[in-house]
């Protein structure tokens, strides 16, 4: 059923649900017919950047070429930090994945999802939304920063990683 729900539904849907309880949250999810999953990541996002958080969660959309192309090359200048470390961007639409690749052998590479970025554009002004994979495969709001203003800085809490949510760096 969320599938057919529209975007400010499931904004509406998110903004009631980040005020229920834990406990009474899957009972809020079956009165209104919900998967638990769905309205606990918009309830996530509505909590970590509100409206546009929840825009970013569910909106998955196409720029112009030549603006989906300078986000990807800027995503891409922007990974080079993590050098030595070898990051391939890849792009799909508003969505732009991190991966590290780590060869295993001459003809064995394995690519792991590091981070991922998504754009939300509020007339003008750009909001950047960052992501990381859960054990389960689905990409979760970071919660330490609801929304970054650039790519550089996105990346740049990546690379400080406060929370250790992307492990890209040794425990010390």
């Amino acid at each position: 059923m969320s599938e057919s729900l529209t975007i400010e539904q499931k904004i509406e849907f998110a903004e009631t649900a980040s005020t229920v309880d834990v406990e009474n949250l899957e009972d809020f999810c079956t009165e209104h017919g919900l998967p638990l999953q769905d309205v606990t990541s918009w309830s996530t996002a509505y909590h970590t950047g509100g409206t546009l958080g929840v825009q970013a969660m569910v909106l998955h959309w196409l720029p112009e070429r030549a603006q989906g192309r300078d986000w990807h090359e800027g995503v891409k200048n922007a990974v080079k930090k993590f050098r030595p470390r070898r990051l391939r961007v890849l792009k799909d639409g508003n969505r732009f994945t991190a991966e590290e690749v780590k060869p295993l052998t001459h003809r064995n590479i394995v690519h792991t999802p590091v981070f991922q970025l998504r754009v939300v554009q509020e007339g003008a002004t750009e909001h950047w939304f960052l992501y990381w994979k859960r054990a389960d495969g689905s990409w979760w709001p970071y919660a330490g920063n609801p929304s970054f203003d650039s790519i550089e800085a996105a990346v740049a809490e990546v690379q400080a990683d406060p929370h250790r949510c992307f492990r890209l760096h040794p425990l010390h």
